[in-house]
């Protein structure tokens, strides 16, 4: 059975980003230091453990300016360097395809709430400043800034779409094994290895986890972010109600042709 070594050091250290992993302890240093803890498949397993969240974390790290994270680019980069997707199938092939689903995700949250859902916010703190001076006596200011706090709305709720979906195409990559020969490691094997022995300690904590799809699981964090980052409690709701009344006035208005509005 596979020791708690490698399981411990490579969830922890490799799951930090890559300046505070160097002042942990990592899994190489942790083998130096405990070499009798590993055994030669702990080790092969650790360098295939880095190989493969190293290539997942530069894919994800390509970060234009304007804020969305690109489209999962690990296929090509498989494609490229078929030693990537053996790295991948044999993560898999000793058992841990679970824990890098849980790393990746973490990851993916992480991302998310350091830089799109900041975004999304920011457009919320520009609209109020900008009507900050409109005076409630000026129907036609007042309708003006209704209606840029519904293109705000939307574009900031489609940005922060575009980034989570950018993120939901590189775990559904690493969820469906997309890399080459990676479906032969969906029964247990891969590429012609043997299924390596589970490890139930880690596997267990997984189950509930691994129980709903990732896109659930993502946007129902996602949802989280969003509202535990909001400026105030009620910042979300009031942003709403007034995009969606402004919406149904002027949606109404259009069908009702000469109708006077009611503000």
């Amino acid at each position: 059975r596979r020791s708690t070594a490698f399981a411990a050091v490579s969830a922890i250290s490799l799951s930090l980003s890559p300046g505070v992993r160097g002042m942990m302890h990592s899994p190489r240093s942790h083998q130096r230091s405990h070499p009798s803890e590993w055994s030669p498949a702990d080790v092969e397993a650790t360098e295939h453990w880095i190989v493969a969240v190293d290539a997942v974390r530069a894919d994800r790290e390509q970060h234009p300016a304007n804020g969305v994270p690109p489209e999962c680019t690990l296929g090509a980069a498989c494609a490229a360097a078929p030693a990537l997707a053996r790295s991948l199938a044999l993560v898999c092939h000793h058992g841990l395809h679970g824990l890098l689903m849980q790393w990746a995700f973490s990851e993916a949250s992480e991302r998310l709430q350091q830089r799109a859902v900041p975004r999304f916010w920011e457009q919320y703190r520009q609209l109020v400043r900008s009507q900050a001076s409109v005076s409630a006596d000026d129907r036609g200011a007042v309708k003006a800034a209704q209606r840029r706090g519904v293109r705000a709305l939307l574009d900031a709720a489609s940005e922060l779409l575009r980034a989570a979906e950018a993120e939901l195409s590189a775990l559904s990559f690493l969820e469906g094994k997309a890399w080459p020969g990676g479906d032969a490691t969906a029964g247990g094997g891969g590429g012609g290895l043997s299924p390596h022995p589970r490890q139930p300690e880690v596997e267990a904590e997984l189950v509930v986890w691994l129980g709903a799809s990732v896109r659930e699981e993502l946007l129902t964090s996602l949802q989280t972010l969003v509202l535990t980052a909001a400026p105030h409690s009620d910042a979300l709701h009031l942003w709403l109600v007034i995009a969606w009344r402004r919406l149904f006035v002027d949606g109404t208005r259009k069908g009702c042709s000469g109708v006077e509005e009611e503000e």
